[in-house]
């Protein structure tokens, strides 16, 4: 091997990427932006600056720029979550016994959901709170970032398309770009102008849909995931997709009943938002199908093989046949 491609091979593994790429948070702060209420998005253009146009996709990747920098760079450990002992496919223990450390994506959430929806919480605090919670609502419905066996993946050298790249990577980015790529429904907008044939409700979801929309390479991806799935196949989910079962775990009293104080993570009754009912089904994928046997990670990146092929029938076409990512992504778009 010539030692530029040593080096860049190494390259791969030695800079870790903690979350969905800009495409799959864009994606995700999209689908939400469409499904605003007017009263939430009124509320968006008073937080953040004038110059993101109340668009969440345009702060969607902004705490990944952020972490880079020193002054926030406490912010990098809060992209994800480790669970003692972890080791999927071989021991799935989130979070049954512990956390490695209580500075993850779980309490992230929770802690940046209270700033936004607090009156306390002006100016630029809210504004920053939105960005990161836009942000990790992406983040925690990417499997891997909710285990830390080799560095969420980051640690595992595999090909997709024959190029050399690693586990995290090939769900971060590249499952996504080849669906981008190859997909050839919705490339044109959809119809938004008064015509007899659109019945007015159509219109109107038609319109909602291109308003957030800006001319993107996955703006027909967008397209496909609302209209196909949140539409259509994920429908009758919808409900389930964003009830947080913690308020049904408490009694007319207002009591906290037993089985809450038993999960290995207390989801808050002071605000809408679940983390860890969200990420538990998605780290249960690791051990089910993302995280094969003969994946194996490595300790020190120059001694990377890259050997095992994901863009295969088996693995990246399961997960495109089952539309995985898509509905990952809607998933962090609906909650």
């Amino acid at each position: 091997m010539h030692l530029l491609t040593l080096a860049v091979s190494a390259a791969v593994l030695a800079t870790p990427a903690w979350s969905w790429g800009d495409e799959g948070h864009k994606i995700t702060a999209t689908i939400a932006q469409i499904h605003l209420l007017p009263s939430a998005h009124q509320a968006i253009c008073s937080i953040l600056p004038s110059e993101y146009i109340c668009n969440l996709a345009n702060v969607a990747t902004w705490p990944d720029d952020a972490k880079k920098e020193k002054e926030w760079s406490w912010s990098a450990g809060l992209h994800f979550v480790n669970g003692v002992d972890d080791y999927p496919p071989k021991d799935c223990s989130f979070g049954t016994k512990g956390w490695t450390t209580d500075q993850n994506i779980l309490n992230a959430i929770v802690n940046m959901t209270r700033n936004v929806v607090s009156s306390t919480a002006a100016g630029v605090d809210q504004d920053i709170a939105l960005r990161f919670l836009t942000h990790f609502l992406g983040d925690i419905h990417q499997p891997l970032h909710l285990t830390g066996r080799d560095r969420g993946g980051n640690y595992v050298p595999v090909l997709f398309n024959g190029k050399n790249t690693s586990l995290h990577l090939s769900w971060d980015d590249l499952l996504i770009l080849e669906r981008i790529n190859f997909l050839t429904n919705y490339t044109n907008p959809l119809p938004t102008s008064p015509d007899p044939a659109i019945p007015p409700p159509t219109l109107i979801r038609n319109r909602h849909i291109e308003s957030a929309l800006d001319g993107s390479n996955y703006d027909p991806l967008v397209r496909w995931i609302v209209l196909e799935g949140i539409y259509g196949w994920w429908g009758t989910e919808l409900e389930e997709w964003t009830t947080c079962p913690q308020f049904a775990m408490v009694n007319q009293a207002g009591q906290q009943v037993m089985g809450l104080e038993k999960l290995p993570f207390k989801d808050p009754l002071d605000v809408p938002v679940c983390p860890y009912h969200w990420a538990k089904p998605s780290h249960q994928m690791l051990c089910d199908f993302i995280w094969r046997s003969d994946l194996q990670g490595v300790t020190n990146p120059r001694n990377a093989v890259y050997k095992i092929e994901l863009n295969t029938p088996e693995y990246a076409g399961r997960i495109r046949d089952e539309k995985v990512v898509e509905k990952q992504l809607a998933l962090g778009a609906m909650r």
